[in-house]
Formats: structure tokens, C-alpha cells, sequence
């Protein structure tokens, strides 16, 4: 399994084009929004800038992390995952190697975000803050990964990224991350606090106000992991067996 996660590693470091999504959209995101809502004010006992820095870092996590369904619905189609099936590997480590290096795109949104909110709106934390920031988005995206995962064991090639992306924006819309869980419909606001989308930020925004992430949200997001989780594992074995 080491071997495998080392050639997952390598495969996803010469693919430059996430960067894109995953970087370059989530800063102009931030730097637009940021822009025209000012600095002034606060969200949810967060300043502005800080929340919708973690808000921006947290869509461009959700795109990272659903990404892997793409290259997997690809890898289903040229074979690859046929080839895998006739190693010792088990479908769980095989979901839960991707799962883990899918998360890691979750990591550069935060930093690139975060270092544009520092410079750009003096968003300032402590060291302990920034390295949590890092480490439990990280952690928060794996039940987005799972998710992706699941879509990509699943769909063809030619649905898997127009229903990734919209499985990004509607995670992203209904979890509050576009429009504050505060301002919205009493019947969305509802919907929102029971999304992983919502308290994946979450873990996010507890961070920059200083407090712990509420257990309630920490046990939500969890249950997501599960639920997305054995879904790609079954989504993977189905994939197998219909070969």
C-alpha cells in the first residue's frame, strides 16, 4: 500500500491544472467579495475578511477534493482501476489512498486564501491558528473526497465533472459558504447546518474567532465521512463486479 500511495503522490504533482480551480478561482473569488463587502463589520462573531477567508478556502477545498471523481471515471474508462483490481490491494486501501491524497488539495486554497487575506485585509493570526486552519481543513475535506470518489466509481467520464461541479456549488450554496447561514431562509438556514459543507467551514470559522469547533458539527461532519465513505467502497466493488 506504501508503493501505491507513493505513485498516487507523484501522478497528482505533475497535475499543474487544479491550480486553477483549486487556487486561482478561490482568490479572485475572495479578492472580489472581499473587495465589495469591505472590511468593516462582523459574521457570525468573525470579522468580514477572516470569513470569507475561510469560506473561499473551503469552496476551493470542495473542488479540489470532488476533483479525484474526475480522473477516477477516467482511469475507469482506460483500464487503470481493471488493473488495480488484480493487485493485493483491497478495495478499502485503494479508497482510502485516494481519499487521502484527494484531501490534499484541500491544503493550497487555504494557504494561497490565507496569504491574500493577510497582506491584501491584514487578516491576522497566531501561529497555533494558522496551523490548525491548515491541518482540520485538511482533515474536514476527506468526506468530500469519499464523495468524489463514489461519483467517479459510478458515473461515465462525460457526467462525472458536470455533476462534480454541481455537487461543488450546491454544497457550496447551500452550506452558507456564498451567502451567510445567518441572512438565509429560515427553511435553508435548517438545511444548511446539517450539510458537511456547512460544518466543514465551520471548523474554519471556530478557528479564526479563537474557540473549538462546536462537537455537535465535528459529529455531523463525521457522519458524512462515514456515509461518503462506505459509498465509494460499495461504489468501487459494484464497478467491479459489473466488469
Amino acid at each position: 500500500m506504501r508503493a501505491y500511495l507513493i505513485f498516487e503522490l507523484r501522478r497528482l504533482i505533475r497535475e499543474p491544472r487544479m491550480a486553477i480551480f483549486t487556487v486561482v478561482l478561490p482568490v479572485l473569488i475572495y479578492t472580489i467579495s472581499s473587495g465589495s463587502s469591505g472590511d468593516a463589520g462582523q459574521v457570525g462573531g468573525v470579522d468580514v475578511a477572516a470569513y470569507l477567508m475561510v469560506s473561499m478556502a473551503a469552496y476551493g477545498a470542495l473542488v479540489g477534493a470532488l476533483s479525484v471523481g474526475i480522473a477516477v471515471s477516467q482511469e475507469r474508462a482506460n483500464g487503470w482501476l481493471r488493473q488495480l483490481r488484480i493487485t493485493p490491494l483491497a478495495p478499502t486501501q485503494v479508497v482510502a489512498v485516494k481519499a487521502l491524497l484527494a484531501s490534499l488539495l484541500a491544503i493550497p486554497p487555504v494557504v494561497s486564501v490565507g496569504l491574500v487575506a493577510a497582506f491584501a485585509h491584514g487578516v491576522s493570526f497566531s501561529a497555533g491558528q494558522w496551523a490548525a486552519l491548515v491541518v482540520l481543513m485538511w482533515l474536514g475535506s476527506l468526506p468530500f473526497a469519499a464523495f468524489g470518489l463514489a461519483l467517479g466509481f459510478t458515473l461515465p467520464p462525460q457526467l462525472t465533472q458536470p455533476v462534480s461541479m454541481l455537487g461543488v456549488f450546491g454544497l457550496a450554496f447551500l452550506g452558507g459558504l456564498f451567502v451567510p447561514v445567518a441572512v438565509m431562509p429560515h427553511v435553508l438556514a435548517s438545511i444548511a447546518t446539517w450539510l458537511p459543507s456547512n460544518r466543514f467551514a465551520e471548523l474554519g470559522w471556530s478557528v479564526v474567532a479563537g474557540q473549538a469547533p462546536p462537537a455537535g458539527g465535528v459529529a455531523i461532519l463525521a457522519a458524512w465521512a462515514l456515509v461518503f465513505g462506505a459509498l465509494a467502497a460499495w461504489a468501487y466493488r459494484r464497478s467491479a463486479a459489473l466488469r
